[in-house]
């Protein structure tokens, strides 16, 4: 069953919308929320008056610093250096206001709209400060503080060495110094965030949060505290979810004010985000600075990488600011050989919305520079693009393989894998030397468009710690019901794991019903992000269903009165002696279940590769996709057909995110790009003909040899669309160093 193209379990339930997202939920009583937020950068808050806000009819509360616990702060959710606990944000602004879009207060009203209005109604003073809208600006000799008591606004410099980058890069034939910037983005999910909260009954009971997604046992231990509340008190619910992308699931303000709101009124609140919102103040990502040389001997072959990196992390350090730059940093190298390498990474607050983890954070930015100078250096040596990638590609043979950098303490070593196979895959269904030629036939035309070859191989981090569990129960009626600390938020993850359950319990995967996440359900998880839900929850259900059958095996044991080793099973049934007892007989005497964890103990690492074929307008500077071919190492592919929409729904993101998308700010610290009129989105016409493809180099790091797979077919289009533009081009030199690609940067290139 692992390896067969199943359908998607509840499929049908979404495209016909019957699905149930946060704002699909409905219960009695409930009132309605809306937050007031900063139209300042930066500024002190010199007053608040919410009395005529609180006057108004259908009114029911407004919360501001004075009603929230001075306790209710979001804390760092990953290891952090010491001193980043000063940058943290509270749930509501206190004394300062450091972005727009900053939560002031909040409303609660009987509608949406009254508490809307009800905003325009709460007074604030503010005492507007010099705002830090850069990272220029906020490390500038004289900038600003942003956080009273710290000496910078560099929050952290975390430093990675391998070898003697210094002495490389003097000895090296060629060198390429240079500088990239890496453009500010956020998820645009189709669905905004939303959250309901139920409070306790008075007589008793648990304060539930319907709509948490992503790291619903994380948040509730984050939050039972700043409520006050014991953790068995507090329940978190997943429904269904348009769209995580790393950004919903992480702890905001909201998180805290809404439920808040529910037990100070005994009312349920719901909130629902809207779009303006979500640009402004969900989590934005990506937006870095590297300062970057890199050396090569005469043969192409790298000999150091030496960079600093300016990460801007926004105003606050919230929930994971510090994960993106550097997993990225970590990951620099790739998939090559960099036997020097020197790293210094800075982590800087500015007046902007906090940043986040965006789909593969950290990788398509560090993938983008590294890609565009194994370019520069085959131009500057003479070689094809193909030869420098093939002659620095990490070899099967030298697995596992130590990169020498750290992320969070954690050494990068790639486990298993064959980059160069991966590599000669990808050119094989390109068909690189037929591209090769048509491209020269085109370009020789004296008018018309020019065509470019891109090409990038990367390494994605996936299958990230620290465990996951996976529960499964046998039914009365056949059906065998499955809870996971894991979320689903629309990649298949119900599909994957009745597949991986099905083929360990011999049963077809139609017979499971993967429910959503839920607290009251799994008393301890971890979550889907950093492409672990398969990897995680897949080997959790593995060991649950080997413990189910060895449960089912003591009982049937007793029932036909034998030794456990004279029991068979298969198929859901046990047998011994010529007697039958099936799994859903045992659960009709007493319930029949069991549970398991899988710990990581070690990190998974996938290589991927990516070619793209373009044409570029000369005249105008547009950009033509024409092709697309990606592939990634699953380890084992569970369901093909998810492996595809997987690789081809990453690559409808990274081409937004490669010509389209950058939030923009002025120097006052305002955003200009705060809709979809100005953050453009890809249309469907926008994405060519994709070729996905997979290779399967089963993982050491867990007993199902599974690699992550859910953001593989983004991270390398920064790269590999630069790459073949410039080729268009033929400008082959580091000259494009700044994305979007958009076509006033596109003309203006070798002209």
């Amino acid at each position: 069953m692992i390896g067969e193209s199943h359908a998607r379990l509840g499929g049908e339930r979404l495209v016909t919308g019957a699905g149930r997202f946060v704002e699909d939920v409905r219960v009695p009583g409930m009132l309605h929320a809306a937050v007031l937020r900063s139209p300042h950068a930066h500024a002190r808050l010199a007053g608040i008056d919410a009395k005529r806000a609180r006057e108004l009819p259908g009114v029911r509360l407004v919360l501001t610093a004075a009603d929230v616990p001075t306790a209710a702060i979001i804390p760092n959710r990953v290891p952090a250096p010491a001193g980043a606990e000063r940058y943290l944000q509270p749930a509501v602004a206190r004394d300062v206001v450091r972005y727009v879009g900053e939560p002031v207060a909040l409303v609660v009203a009987d509608d949406p709209y009254v508490a809307c209005d009800a905003l325009e109604l709460v007074d604030v003073v503010y005492a507007t400060l010099p705002a830090c809208p850069s990272v220029a600006a906020a490390v500038a000799p004289g900038a600003p503080r942003l956080f009273a008591g710290t000496e910078t606004n560099n929050v952290a410099t975390i430093a990675m060495r391998v070898g003697d980058a210094d002495a490389a890069l003097a000895r090296a034939a060629v060198v390429i110094r240079e500088r990239f910037r890496y453009p500010r983005q956020t998820a645009a999910a189709l669905e905004t965030r939303g959250l309901v909260a139920v409070p306790p009954d008075p007589r008793g009971g648990e304060l539930h949060l319907i709509g948490a997604t992503k790291c619903i046992h994380i948040n509730r231990t984050i939050l039972a505290p700043i409520f006050g509340i014991p953790l068995g008190a507090l329940r978190l619910t997943e429904v269904d979810v348009g769209g995580g992308f790393g950004v919903r699931g992480e702890l905001y303000p909201e998180d805290i004010l809404v439920p808040l709101a529910a037990m100070k009124l005994g009312r349920p609140v719901r909130w629902i985000e809207s779009r303006r919102e979500n640009l402004m103040a969900a989590n934005h990502a990506r937006e870095v600075g590297y300062e970057i040389e890199i050396g090569f001997d005469a043969d192409g072959r790298i000999l150091a990488i030496r960079t600093v990196i300016h990460a801007d992390i926004g105003a606050y350090v919230r929930t994971a600011a510090l994960v993106p730059a550097e997993f990225g940093a970590a990951l620099l190298p790739g998939p090559y050989r960099v036997p020097n390498y020197s790293c210094d990474l800075w982590s800087i607050v500015t007046n902007k919305t906090p940043a986040g983890t965006l789909r593969s954070p950290g990788r398509p930015e560090c993938n983008f520079v590294r890609e565009r100078l194994l370019d520069a250096g085959a131009a500057r040596l003479g070689l094809d693009p193909v030869d420098i990638r093939r002659r620095n590609l990490i070899r099967a043979d030298a697995m596992p393989y130590d990169c020498g950098t750290k992320s969070f303490g954690v050494t990068t070593v790639y486990d298993s894998g064959d980059f160069p196979a991966l590599f000669d895959e990808l050119l094989r269904r390109l068909d690189y030397p037929r591209e090769r030629a048509e491209q020269a036939a085109v370009n020789a035309r004296p008018s018309g468009p020019r065509r470019g070859i891109g090409l990038a191989v990367y390494v994605e981090k996936t299958g990230l710690g620290p465990f996951e569990t996976t529960h499964v129960e046998a039914r009365p009626d056949g059906r065998l019901v499955v809870d996971t600390g894991a979320s689903s938020m629309g990649p298949g993850l119900e599909t994957v794991l009745a597949q991986i359950l099905g083929e360990a319990l011999g049963i077809p995967a139609a017979r499971f019903d993967v429910r959503h996440a839920d607290t009251a359900t799994v008393e301890s998880g971890v979550g889907t992000y950093g492409s672990r839900g398969t990897l995680t929850a897949g080997n959790a259900a593995h060991l649950a269903a080997h413990k189910l059958i060895a449960e089912a095996r003591t009982r049937a044991a007793a029932r036909f009165a034998v030794a456990e080793t004279n029991v068979t099973y298969a198929h859901g049934a046990l047998e011994a002696g010529g007697r039958r007892v099936t799994l859903a007989e045992l659960a009709t005497e007493r319930r029949l279940a069991a549970g398991a964890s899988f710990e990581v103990k070690k990190i998974t690492y996938a290589g991927c590769a990516a070619a793209v074929v373009v044409d570029v307008d000369r005249d105008t500077g547009a950009v033509r996709l024409r092709r697309v071919v990606v592939g990634a190492d699953v380890g084992r592919a569970v369901n093909p057909a998810l492996v595809d929409g997987q690789l081809v729904g990453g690559v409808a993101f990274g081409i937004g995110n490669t010509l389209l998308e950058s939030l923009e700010y002025d120097a006052l610290g305002q955003l200009v790009s705060g809709t979809l009129m100005d953050y453009a989105l890809p249309y469907a016409t926008d994405v060519p003909p994709v070729e996905g493809f997979y290779q399967e180099v089963r993982a050491t790091t867990n007993p199902l040899g599974l690699r992550g797979l859910g953001e593989c077919g983004n991270p390398g289009l920064g790269g590999a669309i630069a790459n073949a533009v410039c080729d268009a081009l033929g400008v082959r030199a580091a000259s494009f160093t700044e994305l979007p690609v958009r076509p006033e940067r596109v003309f203006g290139l070798g002209r």
